[in-house]
């Protein structure tokens, strides 16, 4: 049973749930309703599992639990339903001030004020610890989106989500891209980076994760991200205990052994068909070598080999990243669906 219970609207009732020991059941429902909102929303989405869901909320990306988790239950008709929750994320490296939140309502349920009861527990939680920042997404044209411009939040990016169909690939042209990006980077190496990453390698690969910085950001009101030791090696216990196979590639001057660029694939234990893309990043004093490109087409090329189940490659960009979309077009993504980003300044 729920430690904290807050009633609403006569039959419904807000429970609050352990992010860190999701019950099996409870985790079920979530991925039921997380489902049936991306069927609405984002039809190009695939299916979640319970577990997936446990072992995301768990870990997350750093080996820790989401900060907060609550769900709106139905209790009429004599059984409870989960119809909504609401997951919130508080940065503890950089961003102090900021809180992620993220709402889903099962389309059966909207429009009857549920978001907006989610979003004004998660607001009461938000301030109470001293978050003023508040960054929530929504697909185009979805109820998110009108949840967030209801409540005061305003744009503040532009994203594209492209899948990359390995069936569709058209090695000739990938061949040719190859030639010229490894002609224009004969100076360096392109190296498997195991998990965990030997110690010596880690102060070059934290430079790498700090490019991402480099990235266009929109206006997002949000500081440059923080890597130190730590968060690296959270981040790869966190994919090892999600049940995630890591890829990873470095590229390295061969003149004085400088990391010059990474690029890292994700592929799920329990959806072993799909490949995610995580950073592809170069760093600035190595970039105009053609790097991304390379790196991009060494890591397919390396997926063909290994990971030959996979159907498919996702990758997110900016909508105002056209270096990173001139590079993933050239590789034959397409756009699956479009999303924005919104925030919201909280007074005192």
């Amino acid at each position: 049973m729920p430690a904290v219970r807050w009633c609403f609207d006569g039959t419904m009732q807000i429970d609050v749930i352990d992010p860190a020991s999701v019950p099996d059941d409870v985790a079920e429902a979530l991925a039921d309703l997380s489902n049936a909102a991306a069927r609405v929303d984002a039809p190009h989405l695939h299916p979640v599992s319970g577990g997936h869901l446990q072992r995301r909320l768990r870990y997350g990306h750093a080996d820790r639990p989401s900060t907060h988790l609550f769900g709106a239950v139905d209790g009429s008709g004599g059984q409870s339903h989960l119809i909504g929750f609401a997951e919130l994320d508080f940065p503890e490296w950089d961003n102090l001030d900021l809180a992620g939140i993220d709402i889903a309502v099962h389309p059966h349920y909207r429009g009857a004020g549920v978001d907006d009861e989610l979003l004004a527990r998660g607001m009461a939680m938000i301030r109470g610890a001293g978050r003023s920042l508040l960054l929530g997404g929504g697909w185009l044209g979805s109820d998110a989106e009108k949840l967030w411009l209801r409540h005061g939040f305003t744009v503040a990016s532009r994203e594209a989500q492209r899948r990359l169909v390995v069936a569709d690939l058209d090695w000739p042209t990938l061949d040719a891209l190859y030639d010229r990006s490894l002609a224009a980077s004969a100076d360096y190496d392109v190296a498997v980076l195991p998990t965990p990453a030997p110690a010596d390698v880690v102060p070059g690969l934290l430079d790498l994760h700090r490019a991402m910085n480099d990235a266009p950001m929109d206006d997002l009101a949000i500081e440059d991200e923080s890597w130190d030791t730590e968060r690296l090696r959270r981040y790869e216990r966190a994919m090892t205990e999600r049940g995630i196979r890591l890829h990873r590639l470095l590229a390295r001057r061969r003149s004085d052994g400088e990391l010059g660029g990474h690029t890292i694939v994700a592929v799920e234990e329990d959806r072993p068909r799909l490949g995610f893309q995580e950073d592809t990043a170069v760093v600035r004093g190595h970039r105009g070598h053609r790097l991304g490109m390379r790196l991009k087409l060494e890591m397919l090329r390396r997926l063909r080999t290994l990971e030959p189940q996979i159907e498919s490659l996702d990758t997110w960009n900016m909508e105002s990243n056209s270096h990173m979309i001139a590079v993933n077009d050239a590789l034959g993504c397409v756009v699956v669906g479009r999303a924005q980003t919104f925030q919201k300044k909280l007074t005192a």
